[in-house]
């Protein structure tokens, strides 16, 4: 399963639409907020592509298919649990230790978030924790999923 990963588009649409073009054979797209504008137009136009996405800090109301967007999703894909948030409620600019502990808390092996737009990615006792870093800003997350083993990558648009 392939998985393509965006954060915090602020409106730069194109970009997205840009790395889905390199990945037409993505399974699945995340959006983990800041610009659910620019998502809800994604989905739109890729209705075959499952998707997920969460709220940011900087997101107004917005919906897709008539349901509001959640602060976060816990989603089991290809046997591996994912947690899924912004980030910005868990202080991710000054630490990941509480995003590790709610990760945690839902029995999560993949923590994706946004809000620092900056790529990350550790591994810490037990959780993958992954920023694909800003789409504005030419940054997206690739992950593969196979067999219950995650490999994450970054890619630049």
């Amino acid at each position: 399963m392939k998985i393509l990963v965006f954060s915090d588009s602020h409106g730069a649409y194109s970009k997205m639409e840009s790395a889905v073009r390199v990945h037409p054979d993505a399974d699945m797209i995340f959006f983990l907020g800041d610009g659910l504008r620019d998502a809800d137009r994604l989905f739109d136009e890729l209705r075959h592509i499952p998707h997920v996405a969460v709220k940011g800090n900087c997101d107004i109301a917005s919906s897709f298919g008539g349901e509001s967007y959640l602060d976060e999703q816990t989603v089991d894909l290809g046997g591996v649990r994912i947690f899924s948030c912004h980030g910005h409620k868990y202080g991710v600019k000054s630490s990941e230790l509480n995003l590790w502990l709610r990760a945690k808390e839902k029995d999560a092996a993949l923590a994706l978030f946004g809000h620092t737009h900056e790529p990350f990615e550790r591994y810490y006792e037990g959780v993958r924790l992954f920023n694909p870093g800003s789409i504005g800003m030419g940054s997206y997350g690739v992950i593969y999923i196979e067999k219950g083993a995650v490999v994450a990558s970054h890619g630049k648009v």
